[in-house]
């Protein structure tokens, strides 16, 4: 086990402070992969989440940004899938891999996904960050680097599996603050989707500030405290409102009778 220099520890520790401070509805926007890339050197990197049965892209994003719905690339699954994909699927393996732990060069480069799409798009070196999916799902991190720049090596292997667990609490966050963010759009009557007697007056306050659409770092400013105490209060605000388990529901009905004549 490779273990890391207290350089690293410290990118480390930054990143989960800083994306603590965004106020994230989607898990893996730029500001999160340009983070990402700080850490571990590489061309480009994106976000990928495809189902290889149905040969599509459920969810992708890169530095150019989130793509809806996964804008496919009918060009990688005329040559693909990747072996990674494949390799996941397959063991179900989600530790962090690069393409030459799989395959060797001869192999590699032998093969369409790098001949048709990877090469002429300047890929020589890929390491993938496995994260949790479905059946016949591929879901992870990958970074891409040309051949100029050298393999992945086992530092940046050790720094994207300490990664982990933050990414995913990353998306959990992501995911509560989308649905609460849903929740408290005004219904057509000014009623709000929530009783929020149960919390402080800090949390409400907060959320009010959620509902402005102001980021975690705006709402610290605005209330003179850390990003990661108002992380602390939204995450306190989520377990009292029960987002999670309703929200999507609730906010279901409560549109529909709004809609209804």
């Amino acid at each position: 086990m490779v273990r890391l220099a207290n350089a690293d520890l410290e990118a480390l520790l930054a990143f989960v402070a800083d994306t603590a401070a965004l106020a994230l509805e989607e898990a893996y926007p730029v500001e999160v992969l340009l983070r990402v890339q700080g850490l571990v050197p590489c061309e480009d990197i994106s976000y990928q989440d495809c189902d290889l049965l149905q040969r599509r892209f459920v969810a992708y994003s890169d530095l150019d940004g989130v793509a809806p719905d996964g804008e496919d690339d009918p060009a990688y699954w005329a040559a693909g899938p990747c072996p990674v994909s494949e390799y996941r699927v397959r063991t179900g393996d989600l530790s962090v891999v690069r393409m030459s732990d799989l395959l060797d060069r001869r192999h590699y480069h032998a093969l369409p996904i790098f001949t048709d799409y990877f090469r002429p798009g300047g890929v020589e070196h890929l390491i993938d960050l496995g994260l949790p999916a479905g059946p016949h799902r591929h879901r992870g991190l990958v970074l891409f680097r040309a051949a100029r720049s050298g393999d992945f090596g086992s530092r940046d292997r050790a720094v994207l599996e300490a990664l982990r667990p933050h990414l995913l609490q990353l998306e959990t966050v992501a995911a509560l603050r989308r649905q609460l963010t849903e929740a408290l759009v005004p219904a057509a009557d000014g009623s709000t989707l929530f009783d929020t007697a149960g919390l402080t007056a800090r949390e409400r306050e907060i959320v009010d500030l959620v509902a402005e659409g102001k980021t975690n770092a705006q709402i610290a400013a605005e209330l003179w405290v850390a990003p990661s105490t108002v992380k602390k209060h939204l995450e306190n605000v989520y377990a009292k409102l029960g987002v999670g388990r309703r929200t999507a529901a609730a906010t279901m009905l409560r549109r529909a009778g709004t809609a209804a004549p």
